[in-house]
């Protein structure tokens, strides 16, 4: 599995991509409280995970030094990034909400060089500009820009921001923590941080709520972020967002089969080259 690092990225983007369609499964629940019960279990999952694989390495004599200031830094990255890529959702298209946040490629060579000093190589400039282009012809509908189109894209390009940051700061910071304790650890942190939330904007919990909270938190989060987290440990820093352009085709799709969204010519190039980027990506590593 170690040797898979590519593999299980695209495997975890898969499952972040099935975010919107549990999002808009629940239409009764607000946005905290969908982050929230979201956080609860990938928590629950992460736990559960640890205690059934009794994962319980003690952490390195020198790691515990401001362990705790990097993971609250690096759950609040995280948590904003969820936050604005629900609240695009909300408030946009599904199409745009996924295609945009998955711009966080961009953040992620940008951190990458800014925390690691990584030397940019050749492919990861050509993946990135495949999957920018992609992303730019994705985003052209039939209907044009509306307000709420582009507040929903305003929203998408934040949380691409915080993602990126997300996606590169544990990998300086927090390596001698196990994938799953990262999952853990980062999803019962938010919880302290979005609880004043849930308690100012409550909203009733009925059947499709709880499903929907469910699979985001085990399917779309803890199962997911395990994936990505794990397989980043094996791949360079800055391949790690173009691996994850994979999940911009899942909402696209969802749009057209689950919410009768159009989708033009240019769409549909947009979505051959952002697949396109991750194989390239994917290639190279296995070379």
């Amino acid at each position: 599995m170690k040797k898979n690092g590519s593999l299980q990225i695209i495997l975890g983007s898969i499952l972040f991509g099935l975010i919107p369609f549990f999002v808009r499964f629940a239409p009764g629940l607000n946005i905290y409280s969908i982050v929230f019960g979201r956080a609860c279990f990938a928590a629950l999952f992460a736990f559960i995970f640890i205690l059934l694989t009794k994962k319980k390495k003690q952490l390195a004599s020198n790691s515990k030094k401001n362990s705790f200031f990097h993971l609250f830094n690096w759950t609040v990255f995280l948590t904003l990034a969820i936050v604005f890529y629900f609240l695009s959702i909300k408030n946009g298209s599904v199409a745009i909400a996924g295609t945009l946040m998955g711009m966080h490629p961009i953040f992620v060579v940008l951190f990458s060089i800014l925390l690691f000093n990584e030397k940019i190589i050749g492919i990861t400039i050509i993946s990135c500009a495949v999957a920018i282009l992609g992303g730019i012809f994705v985003t052209f509908q039939s209907d044009g820009l509306t307000g709420s189109t582009i507040e929903g894209a305003i929203y998408a390009l934040l949380s691409a921001f915080f993602l990126g940051l997300n996606f590169t700061y544990h990998l300086k910071y927090l390596t001698h923590f196990s994938s799953i304790r990262l999952v853990f650890y980062q999803n019962i942190l938010q919880l302290p941080i979005l609880l004043p939330f849930v308690f100012l904007y409550p909203s009733k919990l009925n059947a499709d709520g709880w499903i929907s909270i469910a699979f985001l938190g085990i399917v779309c989060t803890g199962f997911a972020y395990f994936l990505v987290y794990n397989g980043s440990k094996y791949v360079q820093k800055q391949s790690i967002g173009i691996l994850q352009m994979i999940e911009n085709v899942i909402p696209i799709v969802l749009g057209i089969y689950l919410y009768n969204e159009e989708i033009t010519l240019l769409q549909i190039i947009g979505i051959v080259l952002i697949l396109l980027s991750s194989v390239l990506i994917a290639i190279k590593k296995t070379n």
